[in-house]
């Protein structure tokens, strides 16, 4: 059976979670990074005028990872052009973008409850037949996908990407 993966969302925006997009993005797979709103304003923003319901303010978290790969040294990225593969997006406004992935990584907290809570939302908003995946390093799988459907399960994984992802050939 042949699978291609075209499309990817990648939940959590920090070292890991930034680096994973970048790797799909230099592998030519379009990749959605996502992470949460934030619900407070920072001065900055105050000063701006910006409101919590401004999309600058609503990516601030998810712009500040991607920010932090594309200025990483060793670079993260094998081109520029590259960083055009990912775009960014935040939890509440952009999750139903997980229903046209064909790959979702989760990449949040090494905590079992948010791993589990975030499982049922991708469940209830994945196409049949797309993988996904954890990236955790300590929570057991089986933990994380417990209550979750037989097809759920059929398709799920964990995945350990090694950082720097671009030059650690380990997955």
């Amino acid at each position: 059976m042949t699978y291609r993966i075209n499309r990817a969302v990648v939940i959590g925006s920090g070292t890991m979670g930034g680096g994973i997009a970048a790797h799909l993005a230099n592998a030519g797979i379009h990749a959605l990074l996502l992470d949460i709103a934030p619900t407070t304003l920072t001065p900055e923003e105050e000063k701006k005028g910006l409101k919590l319901e401004s999309r600058a303010v609503r990516n601030r978290i998810v712009q500040t990872g991607w920010d932090r790969v594309v200025k990483s040294s060793p670079p993260a990225l094998m081109t520029k052009a590259a960083a055009s593969l990912v775009s960014l997006g935040n939890l509440e406004d952009d999750f139903a973008a997980v229903s046209e992935a064909d790959w979702i990584i989760e990449v949040i907290i090494e905590k079992l409850e948010p791993k589990q809570q975030l499982m049922e939302r991708i469940e209830a908003a994945r196409k049949p037949g797309s993988i996904v995946s954890t990236n955790t390093s300590g929570i057991p799988v089986s933990q994380i996908a417990a209550g979750r459907s037989a097809e759920f399960k059929q398709h799920f994984l964990g995945t350990h990407f090694f950082n720097p992802h671009r030059y650690m050939k380990l997955l």
